[in-house]
């Protein structure tokens, strides 16, 4: 595990390891070493200066990501005989009733405006930096992490204040339409670009790129009718493209290599990832999440998981046998590491796909007994179980963008109208990651004829299972309020694309405006 961790991430950890685990703390504790007469001049100080940008993203697959999965097709965590109940915020997000007084909501608002806060912070400083070219590229950086952290509060919020300074204005910030914060996004984007490092290496792993750019408009401009009313579809097209012609990544031969936990920079497929290691950057526990509590016998752990988020059954469906992808889920017999069948408490562990049978008169409540709620449902492996993991901490790298997401984002955008692609550069794309996950039948491979919006949007479902992009497709393809397992269809409520503001929030900044339809 150490391997991967690069220079920036050594820097990072030794600037800022008297500092402790709170942002706060990390904000106050780097930023007072740096006074009028000591702005960061070498690397290593702008690396110590820069951290917290980058730690902060670990939260990207913390709360963040449970806000955007949770409610989406792609995962059920049910009750299991009063396990996994939490106040009944799992069973809101199924049924998408959630409240501005919603736990993972207002948990989701903290981690990306104090984020952003502290990016605007982390610019305060580097402004009144000599010019240099360090200065330069290290800005562009700074700013291009805060688009990506503004993108993910306006995909998941609509109207959200924009700030982009600190410190000079104590007035509160007021609700800006979320067409404003869109055209920010995108110009803080192509702004920056020529100033971001063009190199795929260890050095930029875990750091905005010139890829990491296009890639972000990409998928920016892939959701342009759903932000602001007007499709640019020419615009995916141009930045996918980008990221194609550049030649500096290409599909791992291996789905699942990219997401094991001794994933890293050599890994040819992603554009930008997020460090995780079980000791120095915590905050991976997925594995903890989805695994039965005798899957610690199958991937040899020393902690006992707490077997909750499994698979909707209509999604596990999705996957045919011969899919490479489908390897990403246990279900059906399980065994331990020595290949026997595994025992837990005198029950044999079958997960069952289609096991979900809610109690009469229950709170979302499937059942205690191991041979029934406590086994229902698939559960997805595809970031690998870290055996050599640390108070519930994995080392696997988190994946944002890869080139597979690219791909399929060109191909779409091609299908939806833009003139700058053929319909046979779209099969081309898509079936470049369609034949890795079916690389001896070519049968399953899209024709012209077959390769339509739809075959897009159940491509996406396959290819990226909590990757948190599950909601944002939904919801672009028109699927959010429909029906999934218990959640009957809601097509009267599309204010629910939105989530609301949380409420303390706007206790503490009046200014901010409630999203339509909450109160």
């Amino acid at each position: 595990m150490t391997m991967k961790f690069n220079k920036l991430y050594t820097l990072l950890f030794v600037a800022l390891v008297s500092a402790g685990t709170s942002c706060t703390k990390l904000d106050t504790d780097v930023y007072s070493a740096y006074s009028e007469q000591t702005f960061p001049k070498t690397p290593e100080q702008f690396v110590a200066v820069t951290g917290p940008v980058y730690t902060s993203a670990r939260g990207y697959f913390g709360d963040y990501f449970d806000l955007q999965t949770a409610g989406s097709d792609e995962v059920i965590i049910p009750t299991r005989g009063g396990d996994w109940f939490d106040g009944g915020k799992w069973r809101d997000m199924h049924f998408h009733t959630w409240s501005p007084n919603h736990e993972v909501v207002r948990n989701a608002w903290d981690w990306g405006f104090n984020a952003i806060g502290t990016c605007n912070r982390v610019l305060s400083v580097l402004e009144k930096s000599e010019e240099s070219d360090q200065k330069t590229q290290t800005l562009a950086e700074i700013k291009a992490m805060r688009a990506w952290y503004y993108f993910l509060m306006m995909d998941t919020f609509g109207n959200i204040p924009l700030v982009t300074v600190f410190g000079a204005d104590t007035s509160l910030p007021s609700t800006a339409p979320r067409a404003e914060v869109f055209n920010f996004i995108v110009s803080e984007l192509e702004e920056n670009l020529d100033k971001l490092s063009e190199d795929k290496s260890q050095a930029t792993y875990g750091r905005p790129t010139k890829w990491f750019a296009h890639a972000l408009l990409a998928k920016v401009y892939l959701n342009a009718q759903v932000y602001t009313g007007t499709p640019n579809w020419n615009k995916v097209v141009e930045n996918t493209n980008a990221v194609i012609n550049s030649g500096k990544y290409s599909l791992e031969n291996d789905f699942l290599a990219q997401f094991k936990p001794d994933n890293g920079a050599s890994n040819p497929e992603p554009i930008f990832s997020i460090p995780f290691d079980p000791s120095r950057a915590t905050g991976n526990s997925l594995f903890m999440k989805v695994l039965h509590y005798a899957s610690r016998e199958t991937f040899e752990l020393t902690v006992n998981p707490w077997n909750g988020w499994s698979a909707q059954p209509a999604y596990f469906d999705l996957f045919d046998d011969n899919d490479n992808r489908k390897q990403q889920w246990l279900y059906g017999q399980q065994y331990n590491s020595t290949g026997q069948p595994l025992v837990y408490n005198g029950i044999n562990i079958v997960f069952n796909p289609n096991g979900y049978n809610l109690l009469p008169g229950s709170e979302f409540d499937i059942g205690g007994a191991d041979d029934g709620g406590r086994l229902a449902g698939a559960r997805c492996v595809k970031y690998y179980p870290d055996k050599n993991q640390v108070s519930n901490n994995a080392g696997n790298d988190v994946i944002v963008f890869r080139l597979a997401d690219v791909l399929l984002m060109k191909a779409e955008a091609i299908l939806q109208g833009a003139t700058n692609g053929t319909a046979v550069e779209a099969l081309a794309a898509a079936n470049e990651v369609r034949k890795r996950a079916f690389p001896v039948n070519p049968e399953k491979y899209f024709t012209l004829g077959t390769l339509t919006l739809d075959a897009i949007y159940k491509e996406r479902g396959l290819e990226f299972t909590f990757e948190v992009t599950r909601r944002t497709d939904m919801i672009r393809f028109g699927k959010w309020e429909e029906a999934m397992l218990f959640k009957p269809a809601n097509p009267s409520e599309t204010y629910k694309r939105l989530f609301p503001i949380p409420a303390r929030a706007r206790t503490n900044n009046p200014s901010l405006s409630q999203n339509d339809g909450y109160n």
